[in-house]
């Protein structure tokens, strides 16, 4: 393989954690040692590893740490799933660009691990904020007031947006979660398919009987088996309910539950009882390799349902397939994807409980449905999930990663930057008193005469429509340079395309440019900032003169400067700061004096945009969302108005 890296760096928990994502990696290493010197990184708790090659660095996260310079061109790779087991890698994730490989798009419940499960609920507020916005806000305070969460929120609230924003490329095993991922912005999106275990080649389906005299499973009885943790998302309520129809009609059966119970999440024995098939239910508890692979040889086909599902590709699915068993499914998400004739898919209707009970029903009696629905799985499996393919996908798409030893300030927010001091603002305006009047109108001066921004660390965006008035500012006083600085006029803002966001964003503009249509045109400004990056956008009134001229400034929507702020907020930022001036406090209920202009700071917290505050809508709060990202047409912004 002649684009393989020399050395990669791989976060990822390791066998013996009871994990799915272990034992998928361990069994890639020896193909990855082929072309490439690896290293994993594990957390600092994890236990001494097993069966993985000596040639194969292992580090404790804390040791890493302490090494990161020595890795700092080393492309990283990073396999998150929805568990506490990948919760220790974030805080480099989110500051060291990588292939991210994505087991599981819905991120809910690991992200609910770094706060809300630590009793930190303003921490899961802002986790909400950062991916949906006001909206996310908006829960997240709900639950931080009075306690309410609701039951779906962990499947309907992805929670994904940080993850997938920070990673320079993203690895899935399904169309269904790269264009969900591509929906975020996020282009370098890869598809691989999950590979089958060559571990299974040492078992033999034709040792079926053998299997299930070891394991104490019945030989005179159809073998029903749905593997891996027993979840309430797994529907073996609905599985009981039609095996128990079944039996009452006398069809037998024995059903083995071969995975680790989950009692907070699902009384699965009490479902059982109520189900009268206490005689006919086997629970495994967690298997290890070898027990696993037996209970699956042993079955006569697999009930794999998954609903809702969190975009997760099933291993074990893969691994029942290419043994060539059936499998059952819910035909939705990346199951959905599943070629017609290799697995019987059910579609999540009205109809689902009694379709799942016709075809549980025929796969029991019918010995030919079955196997020819195996065969057909195992040379689709074959075919498109070979391991030597799919490893040498990884390889390739972490050679494409880029040598920098530079953080991702994409991910992060900018908590390390320097200001100026007053005194040193101070001494700069006596220092060009005698020029500024030429080079610094006053109608543009609040925003660096109260100190907004930050000095000289990295590129920024100036909008302005007087770019040698800003541009001096920001480099005399603030020390950027000509090769930092990209300069738009307001007016190109809603038009332009730079191909590109920046950290900081300065703005210069009036009431007018915002007037048509705000949240809209404050949408443009979130396309402009990464993740966490600031805006800095100063707000005149285009009446406002020294010598009191009266241009009225009409717009359908609230100018006040307690409604500027709502829309911003509106398009996805949280307002950190407000400056006005000259005047600060008004007698007229914060409605703007011709004479007052003002400087607002705020965060991007997400590229999710709330199109209709409640502002607009005269005290309904119906909420329509769109994605900053996303072209916002001349007509968009005509209908908003």
């Amino acid at each position: 393989m002649t684009n393989a890296p020399t050395q990669v760096v791989v976060f990822c928990p390791l066998p013996p954690k009871p994990n799915g994502i272990a034992d998928y990696f361990a069994e890639q290493i020896p193909y990855f040692l082929r072309f490439t010197k690896v290293t994993v990184v594990i957390e600092n708790e994890h236990p001494e590893p097993t069966g993985i090659a000596a040639n194969v660095s292992v580090l404790r996260l804390e040791e890493y740490m302490w090494q990161q310079a020595n890795f700092a061109n080393v492309p990283h790779i990073y396999h998150v799933g929805n568990n506490p087991d990948t919760q220790y890698m974030l805080p480099v994730l989110l500051s060291k660009p990588g292939l991210v490989v994505v087991h599981d798009l819905n991120l809910h419940y690991l992200i609910d691990l770094t706060n809300l499960s630590k009793d930190d609920k303003k921490g899961y507020e802002l986790a909400l904020t950062n991916n949906y916005g006001e909206a996310g806000k908006l829960i997240g305070q709900q639950l931080h007031k009075f306690g309410w969460k609701g039951k779906f929120m962990p499947h309907e609230l992805m929670m994904n947006a940080s993850i997938i924003t920070a990673a320079e490329r993203i690895l899935v095993h399904s169309r269904y979660s790269a264009d969900k991922i591509a929906a975020l912005g996020q282009s370098n999106v890869s598809i691989v398919p999950h590979h089958f275990s060559p571990a299974a080649r040492q078992y033999q389906p034709k040792l079926k009987m053998q299997y299930r005299g070891e394991l104490g499973l019945p030989g005179n009885k159809p073998v029903i088996t749905s593997m891996g943790f027993i979840a309430k998302a797994k529907q073996i309520k609905s599985v009981l309910a039609a095996l128990a129809a079944l039996k009452q009609q006398g069809v037998e059966f024995t059903y083995v539950l071969a995975g680790k119970c989950k009692p907070h999440e699902y009384d699965v024995y009490q479902d059982i009882a109520d189900s009268g098939l206490t005689d006919n239910v086997v629970v495994t508890g967690f298997l290890d390799e070898n027990a696993f692979f037996k209970y699956m040889l042993a079955s006569d086909f697999i009930v794999n349902l998954r609903y809702p599902t969190g975009g997760e590709s099933s291993g074990t699915l893969t691994r029942a397939m290419g043994m060539g068993l059936c499998c059952v499914v819910v035909n939705i998400g990346p199951f959905g994807e599943l070629p017609e004739d290799c697995a019987v898919k059910l579609n999540w209707d009205e109809n689902f409980s009694e379709n799942l009970q016709l075809q549980l029903q025929r796969l029991i009696e019918d010995t030919q449905y079955r196997v020819t629905f195996g065969k057909n799985a195992q040379k689709w499996v074959e075919s498109t999930h070979n391991i030597t393919v799919t490893t040498n996908a990884y390889l390739s798409e972490a050679a494409k990663l880029s040598d920098s030893t530079t953080l991702n300030t994409k991910a992060l927010n900018n908590t390390h930057r320097l200001y100026l001091t007053e005194q040193q603002v101070l001494n700069w305006r006596r220092e060009t008193s005698k020029s500024f009047k030429k080079d610094v109108p006053e109608t543009s001066s609040l925003w660096w005469q109260a100190n907004l921004v930050p000095v000289a660390q990295s590129s920024l965006l100036s909008i302005t429509a007087s770019p040698l008035h800003q541009s001096f500012v920001l480099k005399s006083l603030f020390g950027y340079e000509d090769s930092q600085i990209t300069q738009l006029s307001p007016a190109q803002l809603p038009h332009n395309s730079l191909g590109r966001t920046y950290p900081l964003v300065v703005c210069d503009a009036s009431l007018a440019d915002v007037a048509q249509s705000p949240v809209a045109w404050f949408a443009h400004l979130n396309k402009r900032l990464n993740i966490g990056g600031t805006l800095v956008v100063s707000l005149l009134n285009p009446g406002a003169s020294v010598s009191g001229a009266t241009n009225e400034l009409t717009s359908e929507y609230p100018l006040d400067r307690s409604s500027i702020k709502r829309f911003i907020e509106a398009a996805g930022f949280s307002v950190d700061n407000t400056v006005a001036g000259p005047l600060d406090i008004t007698m007229t209920n914060d409605i703007a004096p011709l004479n007052e202009y003002w400087v607002f700071v705020a965060t991007k917290r997400s590229w999710m945009i709330n199109r209709n505050p409640e502002i607009y809508q005269n005290g309904s709060s119906e909420l329509q969302w769109l994605y900053a990202n996303e072209k916002i047409t001349d007509a968009e912004e005509a209908d908003n108005a």
